[in-house]
């Protein structure tokens, strides 16, 4: 501001030199607009760069973007027809073993392969359901079991410290991740037992099953053997002592069975019938003398060969 004033200044003073006399009021007011009109040229460029700013080009920043990368979940393979084929044969620690609370024991199922692809040590039991009681939640196999091959698998497992009756089941799983089970419906294989405290249990018999074996399987020779045997399954260490009884007053001897620990035993008598000895129905009956005096139910048989001699 003040160099426009004193711009203004000088060029009066240039008119009053130039004249030589004082300036006429129509001079001055000449010069005065013309350094108006300076001035206020100069605030209005002023104005203009301070009110206008030079415009500034903006560049978005580009929003990220996040592409899921999908999860493949694998897919079993599913096994060849006739290839993962298994069958209940055995098993140790049968159903209603009597275990002490707090206690391990190991449990062995015997299964055989009747499929057509060999188990190899690629294969596991797995846990399926139920009580787990202790166990791990898969075993490997610890051999090649071929078709029609049976392998034993052992595990230990641990009795709960509360009493009761527990159960649990498992499966076999292939490689791909294929779980199967046994025989014709898949099922599981399992472990029952009955918890107790040791001043409260009584181990005792839990199952008597029969079964019959015909020599020979076919014909009617001069003698055909009847074979009758009883499976006695017991709950826990203990003797056990049996005999059979026949429907023609015949009785075989008394026998003694110990058990050291939970498990099975069978007895085994021979019904021999010579040929032409008739069709009627027979039937032998297991009779137990200890640990207490007991009589199973009857076991019936039809003999299959001609009543008369030739």
């Amino acid at each position: 501001m003040k160099k426009k004033i004193l711009a203004l200044g000088f060029a009066l003073s240039l008119i009053i030199s130039a004249c030589g006399s004082s300036p006429s009021e129509e001079e001055l007011a000449m010069v005065a607009t013309s350094a108006a009109q300076t001035v206020e040229a100069r605030f209005t460029q002023q104005a203009e760069k301070t009110a206008t700013p030079e415009p500034i080009e903006n560049v978005e920043e580009p929003t990220p973007t996040f592409t899921p990368t999908p999860t493949e979940t694998p897919v079993p393979d599913v096994a060849p027809e006739g290839c993962l084929v298994a069958n209940y044969v055995g098993e140790t620690v049968p159903d209603g073993t009597v275990v002490e609370i707090g206690q391990y024991f190991t449990k062995s199922w015997s299964i055989r392969n009747d499929g057509t692809c060999t188990w190899h040590t690629g294969y596991k039991l797995v846990y399926w359901g139920g009580d787990i009681l202790g166990g791990a939640a898969e075993y490997a196999f610890f051999e090649d079991i071929a078709p029609g091959e049976t392998m034993n698998m052992p595990i230990q497992l641990l009795a709960p410290d509360i009493p009761g009756n527990y159960g649990g089941e498992w499966k076999i799983k292939s490689p791909s991740g294929y779980v199967f089970g046994v025989g014709e419906y898949d099922v599981p294989i399992s472990v029952n037992i009955v918890a107790g405290d040791p001043d409260d249990i009584e181990y005792g018999i839990t199952s008597v099953v029969y079964s019959l074996d015909r020599e020979p399987d076919f014909g009617c020779p001069t003698n055909v053997h009847w074979n009758i045997s009883a499976t006695i399954t017991v709950s826990g260490r203990m003797t056990v002592v049996a005999q059979f009884f026949q429907s023609d007053g015949n009785h075989t001897l008394k026998e003694t069975l110990v058990f050291d620990e939970a498990g099975s035993q069978t007895m085994t008598m021979d019904w021999t019938l010579h040929k032409g000895a008739g069709a009627a129905p027979r039937w032998v009956q297991l009779v137990v003398f200890k640990p207490e005096k007991f009589y199973y139910p009857t076991y019936t048989f039809v003999n299959n060969c001609p009543d008369l001699v030739d």
